[in-house]
């Protein structure tokens, strides 16, 4: 059954994705009113979400950015299938990256590099930084239940050059990298909800308590390799910049936790800013911290 879910989706996906971004997005807005007004996907989580992490706004404050958030929702869906036909100059015009001269700088004293970012604006066409800098790439993710999709996002996320690896394997990969002399740069998407089992840090983030992966820090502090922030940013509708911001260089000199606790209030600022496009139908916070 799965398999045969994959193949009328992918079908579906491959066919449309010809068509311009301009014109997905109309198909996008079509999309919104059935997600939003339909279906009410995750509708009851978005808004507990929304009430806990922003107590001060009003109901309709609230409703505002439930709506931009839908609307992003449904608009990031049309953009991660894009790239099924386009090469990675064609993707420049969607997604600028600012300062890469900042990772170029770290590498030439042959530091290699964490990078954090959360689920925010457009994470997937941050597959097409190998074609901006001369290093070698890694993203750390963990698979999708149906392996026919994920095999799919896996292949849209190495068509520019990146390398996959799953969170059980990474330490082993980046240390048999770094013994090989090579300097890289790996990123994660660091607001993850850890399992129960594996929750070892809160701090709060939104104004609620909330679980930590420490795997950033960890990884960072036992590589010796630079932390950096990558702050995604919406300009407009289907276009995005990317700043590149240092938050250790030597992770060593670290208080413990301390580096978890810059990226964390990191992707915090860049919420507040602008909070439609966080992944709000994530359940965040499912777990609860014990008195």
């Amino acid at each position: 059954m799965n398999r045969i879910i994959y193949l009328f989706a992918y079908s579906f996906l491959w066919t449309i994705t010809w068509l311009p971004l301009r014109v997905l997005f109309l198909v996008s807005d079509f999309f919104y009113v059935i997600v939003y007004y339909l279906i009410g996907y995750r509708k009851k989580v978005v808004r507990k979400n929304l009430r806990n992490s922003f107590p001060e706004k009003s109901e309709s404050e609230l409703r505002k950015i439930e709506k931009e958030f839908y609307h992003h929702f449904c608009d990031s869906f049309v953009e991660w299938m894009y790239p099924l036909h386009r090469d990675a100059k064609a993707m420049e015009k969607y997604y600028r990256f600012t300062n890469p001269e900042v990772l170029d700088e770290l590498f030439a004293e042959g530091i290699g590099v964490v990078g954090v970012l959360g689920h925010y604006g457009n994470w997937e066409f941050l597959s097409t930084l190998p074609v901006h800098i001369k290093h070698k790439v890694w993203a750390i993710h963990k698979p999708l239940s149906n392996p026919h999709f994920n095999g799919l996002i896996n292949r849209l996320r190495s068509k520019y050059g990146v390398h996959m690896m799953d969170t059980k394997t990474s330490f082993r990969t980046l240390l048999s990298e770094a013994k090989a002399g090579e300097t890289t740069l790996t990123y994660f998407l660091a607001d993850q909800s850890p399992q129960k089992s594996k929750i070892k840090y809160w701090t709060t983030f939104l104004n609620q308590d909330t679980p930590v992966f420490l795997g950033a820090e960890q990884i960072a502090t036992k590589l010796n390799n630079a932390v950096v922030f990558i702050d995604i940013r919406k300009v407009k509708r289907g276009k995005y910049t990317v700043t590149f911001e240092v938050l250790a260089k030597d992770p060593k000199a670290c208080e413990p936790n301390e580096i978890t606790e810059l990226h964390v209030r990191a992707l915090e600022n860049v919420i507040n800013e602008e909070p439609a496009y966080w992944l709000w139908s994530h359940r965040r916070w499912k777990h609860k911290k014990e008195e």
